[in-house]
């Protein structure tokens, strides 16, 4: 997505946890800056939000991709994990953009991005933290579209499905009969793409989806023996 919006002329905020690692992408990258910063670190969140309005001079498009899951059985999901994912997954989406979004107001105009998952809206066996917090990412987002329609900022979020690291961590159950299915992570870009332009202008408070959906079972997935559910 970084290089699909570079590409069309936009100066890109590259974030990583690690500022050299996003550095040396932002290279890359014409006109783009790489910023260091943990998504499920509040202060790093508010520098990151300041760091980006002083090198740009303001914000036009907040893409809210930085995201982790972790496996487990709903016996097995320690405080530590829950904690941890709904710290990156949901509540730092919401920090950045109370953070951006004064900015955008001003202007009068601005578009979020929320990339969302399937396990949110249709549910993953075995990923009960990743999934509560991509769900409560969607309602974030549907409320935040009625919220801020009238400053002239729109909110979509874009939901894709690629073969990705992350997308790995499924069971050979779920994943399999999806990979055929799966979108190329440009592919996804290029959605991604029409959200953030003025190609959508009229389209706000949507969830799209890109590529066969994560929390869609196939039929394998279950059997009369019961469901097959990670320990």
């Amino acid at each position: 997505m970084a290089a699909r919006f570079a590409a069309e002329g936009a100066r890109v905020v590259v974030n990583g946890r690690r500022e050299e690692d996003a550095r040396a992408v932002a290279a890359t990258l014409a006109g783009s800056v790489g910023m260091g910063g943990d998504m499920g670190d509040r202060a790093a969140i508010a520098a990151l939000a300041a760091r980006a309005v002083d090198e740009l001079g303001q914000v036009d498009i907040l893409v809210n991709n930085a995201a982790i899951s972790r496996r487990s059985a709903v016996t097995r999901v320690s405080d530590e994990e829950w904690d941890e994912v709904i710290r990156v997954n949901l509540t730092g989406p919401m920090l950045l953009t109370r953070a951006v979004v004064p900015h955008m107001k001003q202007k009068g105009a601005g578009v979020i991005l929320n990339v969302v998952s399937g396990a949110g809206t249709h549910g993953t066996i075995g990923f009960s933290s990743y999934a509560a917090s991509k769900g409560g990412l969607v309602g974030l987002t549907l409320t935040w579209a009625q919220e801020l329609a009238p400053f002239g900022i729109r909110v979509n979020a874009l939901s894709p499905s690629a073969l990705t690291d992350m997308m790995r961590q499924l069971p050979d159950e779920l994943l399999e009969p999806m990979v055929a299915r799966l979108a190329d992570p440009e592919d996804v870009a290029d959605v991604a793409l029409f959200l953030v332009s003025d190609a959508s202008r009229l389209v706000t408070g949507q969830i799209v989806a890109a590529g066969a959906q994560v929390g869609q079972p196939a039929a394998s997935t279950f059997s009369r023996k019961g469901t097959s559910t990670p320990r």
